[in-house]
């Protein structure tokens, strides 16, 4: 007899002792397990700028934390150590209790913990777990996701999960192409997570022989249709399986440039040296400096979640 995870949108359907594209997700017993439930590949303190979160508490830190595995098998990845299955076995993984890491980020001041690195997804039952005591105890949840969500997924973690950072990889062909997956349930799941006035803001990794301005565009339109406020458009570097040239600092800034005026208010340049400040889009009032400097200074009228000049609202959730 079959069982069929429910966890991403795969669905796999598996029989016993065999393991689904994620390699963590496993019937055992007659069950279906997360295997090496709640053993850390990695743990670290980390501004929230760096997930990147640019309009959720901004200046803040963050404990971030990743089990091992993910669902897709893109050949750019830039955590491809933890990510992909044919380097399961040679991680070293400790073991930490949800109230083990409830209390490190209570100690060392982070108002937030960001499930990270790897994919959430396929962890998503320790993800969970983690995240109840962490809303218990007054803290945000951050999730840093593929966004490849299945329906019964989103409908469990919405409802623990205060911001979101989704991964828009490119278009259905670029997914078939690139990542073994689909750009399908990426959009469904930021519609359905915009719709329900959670914190979303959307990145993609920028490659100058993948994403050409046509593609670009119509990510935007896709995006902006959902109401998505901010999008992170990362250089890429060469990773993993793929050797394409890194993209140049100008390429990205055209980008940048032409996508500003494209229906989504907020758009930055990632993992990259141009400026990263936020601008009332109303009236161009600076109301965040530039990111790339600490400490980090926001206007005291975000506080109210508004422009001091013109009053317009302002995106985001502001530290108080």
């Amino acid at each position: 007899m079959s069982l069929r995870c429910d966890f991403c949108y795969h669905r796999c359907s598996l029989i016993e002792g065999q393991s689904g594209i994620c390699s963590v997700r496993a019937v055992e017993g007659g069950r279906l397990v997360t295997k090496g439930y709640g053993q850390l590949v990695a743990l670290a303190v980390d501004p929230v700028e760096k997930k990147p979160l640019y309009h959720f508490l901004p200046g803040s830190k963050t404990l971030s934390l990743a089990m091992f595995g993910c669902n897709l098998g893109c050949e750019f990845c830039q955590n491809y150590t933890i990510s992909q299955h044919e380097y399961v076995q040679s991680q070293q993984a400790e073991t930490f209790e949800a109230s083990d890491l409830v209390g490190l980020a209570l100690e060392r001041k982070c108002p937030s913990i960001s499930f990270t690195y790897s994919e959430p997804l396929v962890w998503q039952d320790y993800m969970i777990e983690v995240a109840k005591l962490a809303k218990q105890k007054g803290l945000a949840t951050i999730m840093v996701t593929n966004g490849t969500f299945s329906e019964q997924a989103l409908a469990r973690i919405s409802d623990h999960i205060d911001a979101y950072n989704i991964d828009l990889k490119g278009d259905e062909a670029f997914y078939r192409r690139l990542c073994k997956g689909s750009a399908k349930p990426v959009l469904d799941a930021i519609e359905y997570l915009v719709a329900k006035f959670l914190h979303v803001e959307v990145t993609t990794m920028v490659m100058q022989g993948q994403h050409d301005k046509a593609q670009m565009l119509g990510l935007s339109d896709q995006l902006a249709k959902r109401k998505v406020q901010v999008w992170h458009l990362s250089r890429y570097f060469p990773r993993y399986l793929c050797t394409d040239s890194a993209t140049s600092e100008s390429y990205l800034a055209g980008m940048v440039s032409m996508l500003s005026c494209s229906g989504i208010p907020y758009v930055y340049a990632g993992n990259s040296e141009q400026k990263q400040a936020t601008y009332c889009p109303q009236c161009h009032t600076l109301l965040v400096s530039d990111r790339r400097y600490s400490p980090i200074h926001c206007d005291k009228a975000l506080l109210a979640g508004k422009c001091s000049t013109c009053g317009h609202a302002i995106y985001g959730r502001w530290p108080s």
